[in-house]
């Protein structure tokens, strides 16, 4: 049985992105005054922008709100753009969702990016075409691990929770497809080396793959059966 609907994750599962993002609020925070830990940066990895600005205190010590630390961060990537450091694309991603195209999967991007970062990439990757929609931190209250944004991207592909997969690549992602009642593969391609601050424990999903090369119909019906 091949799933109903494929809810991807973006950064560091489509695009390698996540250090790039991390950098920039780091960069921005640092414009205001504040040195990021190395914990502190590697919480970016997998959350939604609402849950990095509060577990970075940035009312409290930065005094902005969520919007301007979202512009102040996403300016800084012109900086760094300036640098040659940019957005690459992840070995499969574009092959996968041409795969998911070709059997007529409905197909979504489920991000803790906000919309205009996922604007970017998605045109990076040129799969705009393909996908049904994508959902980022503006829309919806938790971001990962909480199952929210996969739940509201069932309810709007209108298929049950339990026939969807999700591709993964951070800890809070898998919980929040996991919590969200769906199958989950773990992709390894971005994931940082095991002692490293920002390692991503991928033990949880059904499935971990090194990259998303080689998906195809056979590998999708096995995930799905998989007890």
């Amino acid at each position: 049985m091949l799933p109903a609907a494929v809810l991807l994750d973006m950064d560091g599962t489509l695009i390698d992105s996540e250090s790039v993002y991390a950098e920039a609020i780091a960069r921005y925070m640092a414009s205001r005054g504040v040195e990021l830990d190395e914990r502190e940066r590697s919480f970016v990895i997998g959350h939604a922008w609402q849950d990095i600005y509060v577990e970075l205190r940035v009312a409290e010590r930065v005094g902005v709100d969520l919007v301007a630390m979202q512009t102040g961060s996403i300016n800084m990537r012109d900086q760094m753009r300036a640098e040659g450091i940019e957005l690459t694309v992840l070995d499969g991603a574009r092959e996968l969702v041409a795969i998911l195209a070709e059997l007529e999967i409905p197909t979504a991007v489920v991000s803790g990016s906000c919309r205009a970062e996922l604007g970017e990439a998605i045109e990076l990757l040129g799969i705009g075409p393909s996908l049904r929609m994508y959902l980022g931190a503006e829309d919806y209250t938790r971001g990962k691990p909480a199952p929210d944004g996969y739940l509201a991207a069932a309810k709007q592909l209108e298929v049950a929770p339990a026939r969807c997969l999700v591709f993964e690549d951070s800890s809070a992602g898998i919980g929040s497809g996991l919590a969200a009642g769906m199958r989950v593969v773990a992709t390894a391609a971005a994931n940082r080396p095991v002692g490293d601050p920002g390692h991503q424990d991928q033990r949880g999903a059904h499935r971990i793959v090194q990259d998303l090369t080689g998906i195809d119909a056979d590998f999708l019906r096995a995930v799905m059966l998989r007890s």
